[in-house]
């Protein structure tokens, strides 16, 4: 009797095979697959094996219901370290000089007929076989032994499919991990920074205050600088605590609103000024979703409409219309503009236009980035359109 050998590259084929995650559950597809090559063969037992390193198991079972072999007995660990072609091939076990004293040979009932074919890749690396077998020799002509091999290649790609999705799911269980320690550290950081800024801009007004009398005004623009760096500061911090929070916020939650009631609530947040004009919707929109996201996505887009405007009266007109399977709402304003190579990646975290608003400072890049995940959330999509110093007019859609 011959004992099955190793592989010639054996440790990267158990390596390979590790790659695959394969679970030892029954797949209908797969089960369907062996069915099949017993009809194509005319051979009544057919297995999906998996040469593993010290056992050989099986994926799927057709006419048979085998427990995990040893390795070095499996017809299917001698087909996978056949090297000469990938077709294992014995029409006649009990007259084979190499298997006729085999114990699965001449156990009761005992395998006389094998015929398995690989299942590899393109990595040439064996993860076991789909085979047909029977107590009775059989002969196979090319036709169903072509069967078997097209049989070998589907299974294999079941195989490469769902080692796709396991690593596509490792990969985002590994991403949503990062994202929460990430949101953890964004948010403790933020909140441990709040004070001492807070601080700063307190002790900036005393000192401002105190020795008014003693500083000159360099000493007082000094003192107006940090001060209105704490300020930005802090709203960074606030921006990247929304951002975080935005991404955890229960968008499922729905309520009833209509969308002046949510502009007015925006309006009061920027606070009311002659040279802003808001030109609200013609129609007042009675909408079912999440007010909290629409009236941050609103507060940003607005804002930004705000600062970055040199026009002397700033002109917003908010439009909002719905269609059977979702609610339109865009912002359109008469501001600097964004320009055309730029606006497919404004909503990116952190990219900005290098741009200075109103009052001079830049942006950090976090307020449309956040509005793209709520909108996201909310199941619409978003878009930019923009002329350079013509205006910007930004359109999300929301999901009924």
């Amino acid at each position: 009797m011959r004992i099955a050998p190793l592989h010639p590259e054996e440790d990267e084929r158990i390596a390979y095979l590790e790659s695959f995650r394969i679970e030892t559950d029954r797949e209908k597809v797969l089960d369907e697959l062996t069915e099949l090559a017993c009809k194509l063969t005319k051979v009544p037992k057919s297995l999906i094996s998996i040469v593993d390193k010290d056992e050989v198991w099986f994926k799927s079972q057709k006419g048979l219901q085998l427990d995990p072999s040893p390795r070095e007995l499996s017809f299917c660990s001698h087909a996978t370290s056949w090297d000469e072609d990938n077709f294992f091939y014995i029409e006649d076990a009990s007259q084979h000089k190499d298997f006729k004293d085999h114990p699965y040979v001449n156990a009761e009932n005992g395998v006389k007929f094998y015929a398995g074919v690989q299942l590899k890749d393109s990595n040439n690396l064996p993860l076991g076989t789909i085979c047909v077998l029977d107590d009775k020799p059989h002969k196979l002509d090319n036709e169903q032994k072509q069967s078997l091999i097209m049989i070998a290649d589907l299974v294999m790609r079941q195989l490469e499919l769902n080692k796709r999705n396991a690593d596509l799911s490792e990969k985002t269980r590994l991403l949503e991990e990062n994202n929460e320690m990430l949101r953890n550290f964004a948010h403790v950081v933020s909140h441990d920074m709040k004070m001492p800024l807070a601080n700063m801009i307190l002790t900036s007004d005393v000192m401002s205050k105190k020795y008014n009398t003693v500083l000159n005004e360099d000493g007082q623009r000094y003192l107006r600088a940090i001060k209105d760096s704490a300020f930005s500061m802090s709203h960074y911090v606030d921006n990247i605590l929304s951002h975080y929070e935005s991404d955890q916020l229960a968008i499922e939650e729905k309520d009833q609103f209509d969308i002046y009631s949510i502009i007015e609530k925006v309006e009061e947040l920027i606070g009311r000024k002659d040279d802003i004009q808001l030109v609200f919707p013609e129609d007042n929109l009675l909408v079912n979703s999440n007010s909290a996201a629409i009236e941050q996505i609103l507060l940003n887009l607005i804002g930004n409409s705000i600062k970055y405007n040199e026009s002397d009266l700033i002109k917003i007109q908010i439009l909002a219309t719905e269609t059977p399977k979702y609610y339109r709402i865009a912002v359109k304003d008469n501001g600097i503009g964004i320009p055309k190579d730029k606006q497919k990646d404004i909503f990116k975290l952190f990219t900005t236009l290098n741009k200075t608003d109103r009052s001079g400072k830049k942006g950090n890049g976090i307020g449309l980035s956040t509005v793209k995940i709520l909108v996201d959330k909310l199941g619409g999509v978003i878009k930019c359109d923009s002329l350079i110093n013509s205006g910007t007019t930004f359109t999300f859609t929301v999901r009924k």
